[in-house]
């Protein structure tokens, strides 16, 4: 697999009381053709790229919607240089995956 995109950043997954969270630059997103990893040091998620609905990017944040049900619903990025980055890769190798405002 070719990596598209690697890149440290700030990772928040979950809801209280299962929150798991990771500061820069401690947590680090991989952005594959089929999948993206989250790596955020005590938990490494792994969303292949046709179960999620949208990405929601804002100018810090990346929101991650998805369908899976083995992974936290709530996923967010933080960083303003990743939310950017993670926004053109999708547009730059034509990823299949929504992008929404």
């Amino acid at each position: 697999m070719t990596i598209l995109l690697k890149k440290a950043t700030g990772i928040s997954a979950g809801e209280f009381p299962k929150l798991v969270t990771c500061k820069w630059p401690l947590g680090r997103v991989t952005l594959y053709h089929d999948r993206i990893i989250l790596d955020v040091r005590v938990e490494k998620y792994e969303l292949l790229l046709a179960d999620i609905e949208h990405f929601q990017i804002n100018i810090f944040q990346v929101n991650i919607e998805h369908r899976n049900p083995n992974i936290i619903k709530d996923i967010s990025i933080n960083g303003i240089f990743t939310a950017r980055a993670i926004r053109k890769a999708i547009e730059q190798y034509r990823l299949p995956v929504k992008v929404v405002p």
